[in-house]
């Protein structure tokens, strides 16, 4: 009988007889597939990352673009839509092209996702007006937002299932880390071409947030062309059926009509004519709020009977059946609705009490604690969740959320912003302990099929509450002003008064009673940011530990 030859011995033959390899060509191919993934996962990273940046970068730079763009900064329900454009586009691109890249492939929708993210900052950094700033951002959200599924798609196309966790979470880390970082980049960039000769932009200096992305994201492209080549994955295996393109229209409409109609109710119970507090005008939707938010109800409940029928929902309700998920589903949301109101009504308050020059800077330097603080702890608080129990961990970082606030109600008493600081860290550190606690329930009550879209529905959830929380907040603040101001309306200059006499006693108006009662409102919603923090703790209890003993993978617990 012939002996059957060993394949091991026959490619260390192989190899021997190639001068220059030291490895068989198994092994090597091996190890190009492995490299090029790694090039991958880099390059779609960076994409994600800086599609994550600018989910917030224009929170240090908002006041600059409004005075620029000629917006009166009383119509913050209209400007307000530069960061709910984003958000929202963002939002409805995370469920829809995850799917999306299934039917044409990961590369061809990566590649595309990333072009509509550059076409969108091309827009956003030429653009003249708000109207059209703000059909730029919804642009570069879409792009944005889909280049996050893609690349958790990604990982489960180019990495072995034992390695697929851990990349998974470094993606949700990279883009917590971009959105977190987001306001001290804009005010960065800002400052840097501030002192610079302006590029072609002249004063308007902020645009250059926008025109960084075009390098950054070339570079990405290039980088994911080169890479993808000859990795070995599977493209186009699903059918166009499977796309759930009614779901994804009648989600978009429900969310668009909501915000719309909370941003919108500012002035519900005034009457129409003269002007809004510190000159404002009426909002155009004011009198079609109630349509709109009843619409939005009414296309909601038609989302969610399409989803319970069709086979491949974009939402799949079943996971919602488990408690511990719907649990941290609504922590989540509330989470992101508190969130938000630091990331804005910081630069908020900075704008009105700082000279129009030091804004982005000053903005930048109270947000830095608060920012890294979140990024740092929302590492520190996976390892105190596997520690101590994943309820303990949230619970404690929702109790610094509402105690940060708190401190932000008392330390702008005699407005004076530098005293936000304490408050800031606090809440930036409870943040901070909140994100892991909250992923490890997700991922420990849902099967290993089902972790990465309900990996992408725990940071939808937190957008979403980002998203109408900053809608509702605006309106509340909008209103809550008009009432304090009592309408006053514009100073009308006295007869026989000098214009110089008369500009003083405007600008003395708007220093001595204006600012402080709109210094007193953004109080006002520190204080209700707060109670939403606090609020969260209920769903958080329903959250078990499981370090404690609870089901694992696959448990089925109502």
């Amino acid at each position: 009988m012939r002996r059957r030859s060993d394949p091991r011995a026959t490619l260390a033959q192989e190899a021997s007889a190639r001068p220059g390899l030291g490895q068989p060509r198994d092994a090597l191919a091996g190890d190009a597939i492995i490299n090029s993934a790694k090039g991958a996962l880099a390059a779609a990273l960076l994409a994600v990352f800086v599609g994550a940046l600018d989910l917030t970068v224009i929170a240090t730079i908002l006041p600059r673009m409004v005075a620029d763009l000629a917006v009166n900064t009383a119509d913050i329900d209209r400007y307000v839509w530069l960061v709910n454009g984003y958000l929202l586009a963002y939002i409805i691109a995370i469920p829809l092209v995850g799917r999306v890249s299934d039917l044409v492939g990961r590369t061809v929708a990566f590649q595309a996702s990333l072009g509509v993210f550059i076409a969108g900052s091309v827009w956003c950094a030429v653009a003249d007006d708000l109207g059209l700033l703000i059909v730029g951002r919804a642009i570069q959200g879409a792009g944005g937002g889909a280049l996050l599924p893609v690349t958790m798609a990604l990982v489960g196309d180019l990495l072995p299932p034992a390695r697929r966790a851990a990349a998974l979470g470094l993606v949700a880390a990279v883009d917590t880390l971009g959105w977190v970082l987001g306001p001290l980049w804009g005010a960065a960039l800002v400052g840097l071409f501030t002192s610079g000769p302006g590029l072609g932009f002249g004063s308007e200096d902020w645009r250059w947030v926008f025109a960084a992305n075009i390098p950054l994201g070339v570079f990405a492209a290039v980088g994911i062309a080169r890479t993808r080549r000859g990795a070995g994955h599977t493209d186009g295996t699903v059918r166009p059926a499977r796309l759930d393109l009614v779901g994804g229209v009648l989600l978009a409409l429900a969310l668009l009509l909501l915000n719309l109609g909370l941003s919108s109710g500012g002035e519900l119970g005034v009457t129409a004519g003269g002007t809004r507090a510190l000159g404002g005008t009426r909002n155009p939707l004011a009198d079609h709020v109630a349509p709109l938010v009843a619409s939005s109800i009414l296309i909601a409940a038609l989302f969610l009977w399409w989803e319970r029928r069709t086979p491949t929902p974009l939402v799949p309700l079943g996971l919602f059946r488990r408690r511990r998920f719907a649990a941290a589903m609504g922590a989540n949301f509330l989470v992101g609705a508190a969130l938000i109101v630091a990331m804005v009504d910081v630069a908020v308050v900075i704008a009105l009490l700082v000279e129009e020059k030091r804004v982005s800077t000053v903005s930048a330097l109270m947000l830095a604690p608060f920012t890294a603080l979140m990024a740092v702890l929302s590492f520190g608080g996976g390892v105190l969740s596997a520690r101590y129990g994943e309820r303990p961990t949230a619970a404690s970082g929702l109790g610094l959320v509402g105690a940060g606030y708190a401190l932000l109600w008392l330390g702008l008493r005699g407005n004076d912003y530098p005293w936000m600081i304490p408050g800031l860290v606090m809440a930036g550190a409870g943040f901070g302990l909140v994100i892991a606690p909250i992923g490890a329930n997700v991922l420990d009550v849902v099967p290993p099929g089902e972790r990465g879209i309900a990996s992408a529905l725990t940071l939808v959830f937190r957008l979403l509450g980002m998203s109408i929380g900053i809608s509702a907040l605006t309106a509340f603040g909008v209103r809550r002003l008009q009432a304090l101001t009592g309408r006053a309306g514009d100073i009308v200059q006295m007869p026989g008064e000098s214009t110089a006499d008369f500009l003083l006693r405007q600008s003395t108006f708007l220093q001595e009673r204006v600012v402080p009662l709109s210094v007193q409102v953004v109080r006002e919603t520190f204080l209700i940011a707060g109670g939403l923090a606090l609020l969260a703790l209920l769903p958080v209890m329903l959250m078990r530990d499981s370090a404690a003993g609870s089901t694992r993978v696959g448990d089925q617990e109502r």
